[in-house]
């Protein structure tokens, strides 16, 4: 249930970025806050908690596989996120074109759909 609801907002984001990517520039360039951080903290811990689940009831060894990949990525993106280099990677991603952001916009629908249909 929770993985549809977050699947219908991760498609609702995409196809808004995907309509007006700069939204989502001007969103990366601004400095996050504080409040915005625990925020992506709580929705990446709820994610890897959908990963694992998943994970655990699929059957065969090659899904535990890229389950505990997709955790293992969770883990370094919370580490990522608590540490200064997300201040200059938000600074690398303000510097791409208007383009790389629909590309990213049609990956976060993709992961939406994707998570609707798990």
């Amino acid at each position: 249930m929770l993985a549809k609801i977050l699947g219908t907002l991760w498609i609702a984001f995409g196809l808004f970025w995907l309509i007006k990517p700069a939204s989502l520039k001007m969103r990366l360039e601004k400095k996050i806050g504080r409040k915005i951080k625990l925020i992506v903290y709580i929705f990446i811990l709820v994610f890897g908690i959908l990963i694992l689940a998943s994970v655990i009831r699929a059957p065969g060894w090659l899904p535990k596989l890229v389950g505990l990949l997709g955790i293992a990525i969770t883990i370094y993106a919370i580490r990522l996120l608590t540490t200064r280099t997300s201040e200059k990677i938000l600074l690398w991603l303000g510097s791409k074109p208007l383009p790389f952001f629909r590309i990213l916009a049609l990956a976060i629908t993709g992961i939406g759909i994707m998570l609707m249909l798990a």
